[in-house]
């Protein structure tokens, strides 16, 4: 078995993380989403041509875990018209779940946003592993949105960490 390298998304990566994201989508919120809004959030996030233009976007980070040329999870954060940095996404393949690779995707993200003031992420009620992932790594419920139009109107929480200064 050959060794996971994490390193920044390139060009050549965006169809493997595309098809990362639309399966774990699938998995993950089938059974918090209606089938309709669940189709229409990953059309409108994980098309190719997003996730393109996402790796030439300055103020959008992808960050990958490579082992053999299979992507093995994937993160994404940005920085809003605030400076305020987000954490969008964290994908693993479902075999790397609790092997420690989200720990290590997500310090990685940290470490690229170190002397910002914190980092957000927003996340559907109902989610509790990725609840209690982002508890355990320092993050707070800071926000319990009902309805949230982004999403079709299903309640999520916002939830944000300090990030270290150095």
């Amino acid at each position: 078995m050959s060794k996971v390298h994490i390193r920044e998304m390139k060009p050549e990566d965006v169809e493997k993380v595309v098809s990362l994201y639309e399966a774990s989508w699938r998995r993950t919120y089938g059974s918090l989403l209606s089938r309709e809004i669940l189709e229409t959030q990953i059309a409108k996030r994980f098309s190719t041509q997003k996730q393109s233009a996402e790796v030439q976007d300055e103020d959008i980070i992808t960050i990958v875990a490579v082992e053999d040329d299979k992507i093995m999870g994937a993160v994404s954060a940005h920085m809003d018209e605030r400076n305020q940095a987000w954490l969008d996404r964290l994908h693993l393949v479902p075999g790397e779940f609790g092997s420690g690779l989200a720990d290590n995707l997500l310090r990685a993200t940290l470490t690229k946003h170190t002397g910002l003031q914190s980092i957000m992420i927003k996340i559907l009620k109902g989610n509790d592993r990725a609840i209690a992932f982002y508890e355990k790594h320092g993050f707070d419920i800071t926000e319990d949105v009902a309805t949230d139009k982004e999403l079709g109107g299903v309640p999520t929480v916002i939830m944000t960490r300090t990030i270290a200064r150095s």
